[in-house]
């Protein structure tokens, strides 16, 4: 395959044009791609997956660009049994079945599939109260009623990678070197180190992941025959820190992400003196009680109309969650919130 031939090939495949022998040399090339490859490819790089690809080539099957034309790579692709290319490409295919290919693959991963055999286990919640599980990485799952939790005996060396059907609160073992990916039907989750929630309805198509420490990022989980166009698409996905809650709909195929209903604070445990006084304020300027809560709560405050910096505010808001003390300050300096995705802002009346 000539170099030229192989750019025209990979636009048209990106165009939804190629034929059905096309789409097999896509597939086929793919697949020589490994985990290293695919991670130094950002969205919309075209130049680089194709010389990603190109290395590859020369690389695992010597083929210059004088000794076949890609009409030539066609006709090879239509006369080999599939056997003989499943063969020629399976140390790629094995290589990214438990890595790469699991974290783009469709509802049932096929990951799981393969893995089923060796090490996997199956958690499933059929009593009426939660169940906790331990996970050999010190992460613990509490598992909710009617639901369910596949994951490995053993984790891979570079990920850790979990399956849910249902409601589960994940508290994530902190490691950098290996992620965690948990898996449910519309969405997948990514996390490092941190404590979550995932819920899904399995009536409204709805899956909502819900922050409490951390970071995680959420995407779709999407059922594709091919994997490539992962590198190109404007991917949905959200990233969420804490207090922060995202909805998957699937009838809408988006995410409505926003505040939780009942924001916690995520500053470190202390002395309770020290801060309950956090929140008691004596004529303190509106910008040092906003940048107060703003620390507390790990949300941005905006005050929209600029007259209201001339406020200051003075009472114990120490014992009322979140809003009930944005009810408070308002109703002193006379203005009002609204939430606006995972931000508040204040205005005034």
């Amino acid at each position: 395959m000539k170099r030229q031939a192989l750019h025209s090939l990979l636009e048209k495949y990106l165009q939804n044009k190629c034929s059905d022998e096309e789409l097999i040399v896509i597939e086929k090339l793919y697949g020589m791609l490994d985990r290293d490859d695919l991670e130094e490819i950002y969205p919309n790089e075209l130049p680089t997956l194709e010389q990603k690809l190109w290395d590859r080539i020369n690389l695992e099957t010597c083929i210059s660009d004088e000794d076949m034309s890609f009409e030539d790579e066609l006709k090879s692709v239509k006369r080999l049994p599939a056997i003989i290319w499943f063969a020629a490409a399976a140390i790629s295919i094995l290589t990214l079945f438990t890595g790469y290919l699991f974290l783009y693959n469709h509802q049932n991963p096929q990951y799981l599939k393969f893995q089923s055999l060796a090490n996997m286990l199956e958690k499933k919640n059929n009593n009426p109260t939660p169940l906790e599980i331990k996970l050999e990485d010190g992460s613990i799952v509490i598992l909710q009623p009617n639901s369910s939790l596949s994951y490995p005996q053993h984790f891979s060396p570079g990920t850790r990678e979990v399956s849910l059907s249902g409601e589960g609160y994940f508290l994530i073992s902190k490691n950098p070197h290996r992620p965690f990916f948990v898996y449910n039907k519309n969405v997948i989750t990514r996390v490092v180190g941190t404590s979550f929630i995932i819920k899904a309805n399995p009536h409204t198509e709805e899956t909502q992941v819900i922050v409490k420490t951390g970071k995680v990022m959420v995407s779709r989980n999407e059922d594709q025959h091919l994997h490539l166009k992962h590198l190109f698409d404007q991917e949905k996905k959200v990233i969420l820190t804490p207090n922060q809650k995202t909805t998957y709909t699937k009838d809408n195929d988006d995410f409505k992400t926003t505040l939780v209903a009942d924001p916690i604070p995520i500053s470190p445990a202390g002395d309770k003196k020290a801060t309950k006084s956090n929140y008691i304020f004596d004529e303190a300027p509106l910008t040092e009680v906003l940048n107060q809560l703003q620390a507390s709560y790990g949300i941005e405050i905006i005050i929209e109309d600029q007259e209201l910096y001339n406020n200051t505010f003075t009472g114990d808001i120490s014992k009322q969650n979140l809003y009930k003390k944005l009810d408070l300050l308002c109703h002193t300096i006379k203005a009002h919130y609204e939430i606006s995705g995972t931000k508040i802002i204040i205005k005034t009346k």
